[in-house]
């Protein structure tokens, strides 16, 4: 299986890194299969349920999803790896998770992709470990090794989260590092919550980033039946906190599409994601729409955002047999339509 650039550089070094490791952040790829093949023993730590899915088709175990997974004893940790991500913020958080889970002076590694922010990541690696400093370089990627130093975890969510004021009502909305809008009302939401039909019966909200959409669903409507989901462990544990700030109840679960959603919902909501892992896909967006006809009730509506650029016209021709546009502004579209 063809590994990705960070991949390839932790691979080219394993040998010099130790027989125990802990990978955070890993990629979906066949990296730590092949590390096992050698004897190398692995603990994988992934936040990207898309990921987490890769992994667990290539039996990868022991394997954990979360924001701040239980790890248990890692006296004979041999060193850990923590796989660079795009989000400053993100990355900063990470790292120091890492920190305050890791024995002191334990082996650490950040590698990353020459153009994604690993130039400059010396210096964040220093505010939670010593003796940082450049280990290795190739395949377009650097490594950076340093020990780790004894740092108390981060906070997942303030004591204090922000009101935004929507077309629904006001909502304490929680922010995390990595999660869509951190904490902001974006215009693509503000403008779909003014264009949302009559609310009853079973209601999804696809991608659910910080919880915004399925907890004013739910304080609006609170005989509605509202599931929450997306890849994103940092959206879930946001969205959890969101509905906990206004003491509202949701199901929040964890899915890549419609791999762990079942059944038929009489609304799926959405402001569907076109970045993955910084990078601008279409696929998740057009396979939301290519399966949400699947997972309507007889008459049940499918809502949601997209950019004017974006072309998901096809799609919903594909799916519904017609594009229905209801509102726009200069910059967003809402498209609607029912299953019938």
């Amino acid at each position: 299986m063809t590994l990705t650039n960070p991949s390839r550089l932790i691979r080219k070094y394993a040998d010099d890194l130790g027989r125990r490791l802990l990978i955070l952040n890993p990629m979906a790829d066949g990296l730590i299969p092949e590390l096992n093949s050698e004897g190398i023993e692995v603990i994988a730590c992934s936040h990207d349920y898309l990921v987490q899915r890769h992994l667990s088709q290539l039996h990868v175990t022991p394997l954990h999803f979360g924001c701040q997974p239980q790890l248990g004893d890692l006296s004979r940790l041999d060193a850990a790896i923590l796989v660079l991500p795009q989000a400053k913020a993100l990355a900063a958080h990470l790292m120091q998770w890492l920190a305050s889970v890791l024995p002191a002076n334990t082996p650490t590694y950040l590698v990353g992709d020459n153009k994604g922010g690993i130039k400059s990541a010396t210096k964040a690696m220093s505010v939670h470990f010593d003796q940082v400093s450049k280990f290795a370089s190739g395949a377009h990627c650097q490594m950076i090794a340093g020990l780790s130093q004894p740092v108390d975890a981060p906070r997942l969510v303030s004591d204090h989260p922000r009101v935004i004021d929507t077309h629904l009502g006001q909502l304490p909305l929680c922010a995390l590092p990595g999660v869509f809008s951190q904490g902001e009302l974006d215009a693509g939401t503000k403008l779909l919550l003014q264009h949302l039909p009559p609310l009853a019966g079973r209601v999804l909200d696809f991608g659910c980033g910080a919880g915004v959409i399925g907890a004013l669903i739910k304080q609006r409507a609170p005989q509605t039946e509202v599931e929450m989901v997306d890849i994103n462990a940092f959206a879930l544990a946001c969205s959890k906190a969101t509905l906990a700030a206004s003491n509202l109840d949701a199901r929040v679960y964890p899915s890549d599409g419609f791999s762990d959603i079942e059944g038929e919902f009489d609304l799926i909501v959405s402001n569907p994601p076109f970045h993955h892992a910084g990078k601008q896909t279409f696929a998740t967006a057009e396979h939301f729409i290519a399966h949400a006809r699947r997972h309507l009730k007889p008459g049940g509506q499918l809502v949601f955002v997209a950019n004017h650029h974006l072309p998901y016209g096809d799609a919903l021709q594909a799916a519904f047999g017609r594009v229905n546009i209801i509102a726009q502004d200069k910059k967003f579209k809402i498209y609607a339509d029912r299953r019938v």
